[in-house]
């Protein structure tokens, strides 16, 4: 807005001076207009009441560049002349002569370099023409009266764009001040949008601005909070489930050590394990989006040290490369978790895991590869929806129900950071975290 303000203005003194320009008279017009010629006849009424002393007095006080007068023996001469100068000479002395005896009239033009433009040094910017109107004093004098068609100055012009930069300075704080007040709430509710896009952490706006913007917030607000009601709520519907079917499956699980048929006893305490695993990774999923867990500083150099320790204390080959004390604002228990499922998707389908640690100016990255078959690469990004499953040749007998990097990005989504994977030549994959630092 600022931009098109400046433009406008731009345009508009650009327009006011092209007007201006194309708006003046050129030399004949000006040195016959009313304006200029009642000038002359109130001066020349002046003058012949002076004696010599008085209008050598008066030339002096009264000349200066752009207005001046010479009093001389001869009317001023100059080497260029208007083809219709007689007639120009006409009509002003007939316009002269009207309350007095006949006033005897010539006409000349001068340049940069003669009559009073001398006097006017490196303020003259132009025009560099103008005309002198000689008039016959009954002393037998001449007096010489410059006449321009416009008189530019740069000492004017500068005041001039001084004025109109000053105005439009003021307009244009005024302006700010006004559309800082009315997009002061657009941006808290482009804030907030931002915040809940990432973590789905509340932020309620205040309800102020135009008619139109109130209207919105109010709406976002709302929004915001059905959104958080409708996952609470799906929270605790699972959890509620996953709590009221341990009961059935434990009869279930009694019931079939009860069987005599050792494969159908298998098969049905299979089963069993299978929904209680169902039951435990779609808490696992819902619990990564939530946000109750505070935010605290923490070591992550250590924490994902202490990780990779974990497991190699277990004898899982797992290594880890970085720097030391880099902390950063998170949720420790949902971070463990992210590096943990990382970890444990390197070694089930890679049999190894190397953690990197990397510093950014603005951003941490975490690294997380293996040395395993890879994915396609169309499957990228759908291995990373809830409960999409991989070919059984990727799975085999240790796949999981697809809620794993789910779960991770999900977290990392709400940490405000970002989550993908990534082939690695010749064979291997890496997973990769991006945190804002």
């Amino acid at each position: 807005m600022i931009l098109v303000m400046t433009f406008s203005l731009s345009l508009l003194l650009i327009t006011f001076f092209v007007v201006d320009i194309l708006q003046q008279k050129n030399l004949p017009e000006t040195a016959s207009s009313y304006t200029q010629l009642t000038k002359l006849s109130s001066l020349l009424s002046i003058i012949e009441l002076l004696n010599d002393s008085q209008q050598k007095q008066f030339q002096e006080k009264h000349s200066s560049c752009h207005a001046g007068y010479l009093i001389t023996n001869t009317p001023f001469q100059s080497k260029e002349l208007y083809n219709d100068a007689d007639q120009l000479e006409q009509y002003i002395s007939q316009f002269l002569s009207i309350k007095k005896s006949k006033v005897k009239v010539k006409l000349a033009t001068f340049e940069q370099d003669d009559f009073t433009y001398q006097q006017c040094g490196t303020s003259i910017n132009f025009p560099l023409k103008g005309m002198v109107i000689s008039l016959l004093l009954k002393n037998g004098k001449w007096l010489n009266a410059e006449v321009h068609q416009h008189e530019w100055h740069l000492r004017e012009l500068h005041n001039w764009l001084l004025w109109a930069t000053l105005a439009f300075v003021i307009i244009s704080g005024i302006s700010i001040m006004l559309i800082s007040y009315l997009t002061k709430p657009l941006a808290q509710l482009n804030n907030a949008a931002q915040k809940f896009a990432k973590g789905l952490e509340f932020s309620e706006v205040v309800e102020a601005g135009s008619p139109d913007l109130r209207q919105s917030i109010k709406s976002f607000n709302l929004m915001q909070k059905e959104v958080l009601n409708a996952l609470k709520n799906r929270t605790i519907t699972l959890a509620a489930i996953s709590h009221d079917i341990r009961t059935p499956l434990t009869a279930l699980r009694l019931k079939a050590e009860l069987l005599d048929n050792e494969q159908t006893r298998l098969s049905f305490v299979d089963s069993i394990n299978k929904i209680e695993k169902i039951t435990a990774s779609g808490l696992d999923f819902l619990k990564g989006d939530n946000k109750s867990e505070p935010t605290k500083k923490v070591n992550l150099s250590t924490m994902l040290e202490s990780e990779c320790i974990e497991f190699s204390d277990l004898n899982y080959p797992v290594s880890f490369s970085g720097p030391t004390n880099i902390n950063i604002e998170c949720r420790p228990l949902g971070f463990s978790r992210v590096i943990r499922n990382l970890i444990e998707n390197a070694i089930k389908y890679g049999e190894n895991a190397q953690v990197t640690l990397i510093r950014l100016p603005k951003h941490i990255m975490i690294e997380v590869s293996d040395t395993g078959p890879g994915i396609d690469e169309l499957e990228l990004t759908n291995v990373l929806e809830p409960f999409y499953r991989l070919s059984k040749a990727r799975e085999s007998s240790q796949g999981g129900f697809g809620l794993g990097l789910a779960i991770v990005k999900t977290i990392i989504d709400g940490h405000g950071g970002d989550f993908w994977l990534e082939n690695i030549k010749p064979h291997g994959l890496k997973a990769t975290i991006r945190i804002p630092s």
